[in-house]
């Protein structure tokens, strides 16, 4: 089948990118017209997923073919590392899948080089569990900390958001749950969501535009850096459970309006250190 070609258009709001029929043209700056990635293949209905596959699914459900272009979304150092090999995958159907599972889950994640590719589709929301809506397509570190532990743990990646939809990036507890969550809207503002205290915009109009985000979190405080300059800061007590990295996309309690689509890129937990692989 031939490769479908979506690109972005900065500065206007985004057509339904998962679409065959709906193109963008390339920025006038450009000077040739390049895909941001391009899709080949089909992906089931939510209401055949709904039909055929019982809760708690280990089966999986593959999907269309992305291909990332690296050109454009590979684009910062910090975007050409390897992706940590310590995460498991989190869907609607399953709430820790293993990492050498991930390439049945393609119809909401795959990987292409360095870059993850989380998706959601309009009307989805979560099968694992009598949650209703809060759907979601994350991964997580294996990676856990507690406040009483005293240390600092550190997540990075570079974010390529084309149809954000919620939150992107969260610290969450196993008990009090999340202490700081990064949300991206339509628009591809950026805020950041503090447990305690008020929303801040950190970056606004940021679809199609790569940016580094890092986090350090310590079980009871936490920083966030957006492209190396300090966005803010905060704190959230969790002296029961213990926390972990999550990111991809999660909506809570809302429906999922639109097809959605990000990419993180060089996605790493504490430096990744000796624990990086690239998944097959």
């Amino acid at each position: 089948m031939k490769a479908i070609p979506i690109l972005f258009l900065l500065g206007t709001a985004l057509p339904d990118l998962l679409g065959a029929e709906n193109v963008a043209p390339a920025p006038r700056s450009s000077t040739a017209e390049q895909p941001l990635f391009t899709r080949t293949g089909d992906d089931p209905t939510f209401g055949s997923i709904k039909d055929a596959i019982a809760k708690k699914s280990k089966a999986g459900v593959k999907g269309s073919d992305i291909h990332v272009n690296a050109n454009l979304v590979e684009v910062l150092p910090e975007a050409k590392r390897p992706i940590s090999a310590a995460i498991k995958l989190h869907t609607l159907l399953n709430s820790a899948i293993p990492r050498a599972s991930f390439p049945s889950w393609s119809r909401w994640y795959q990987e292409d080089g360095n870059t993850q590719i989380f998706r959601l589709f309009k009307g989805e929301e979560n099968m694992h569990n009598a949650r209703s809506l809060a759907a979601r397509v994350e991964t997580f570190s294996q990676t856990q900390w507690k406040e009483s532990d005293g240390a600092w743990h550190e997540w990075s990646g570079v974010v390529t958001a084309i149809k954000p939809v919620g939150s992107i990036f969260q610290v969450k507890s196993s008990i009090e749950g999340p202490a700081v969550m990064i949300l991206m809207g339509e628009a591809g503002d950026v805020t950041l969501n503090h447990r305690r205290g008020k929303d801040q915009v950190i970056a606004k109009n940021r679809i199609g535009k790569p940016f580094l985000l890092r986090v350090r979190d310590n079980g009871l405080k936490y920083e966030v850096f957006l492209n190396g300059a300090k966005a803010g800061e905060g704190s959230y007590s969790r002296p029961k459970g213990t926390s972990t990295f999550r990111w991809g996309m999660y909506v809570g309690a809302h429906e999922v309006r639109e097809d959605a689509i990000i990419f993180v890129s060089g996605a790493t937990v504490d430096g990744n250190k000796s624990d990086v692989r690239s998944l097959k």
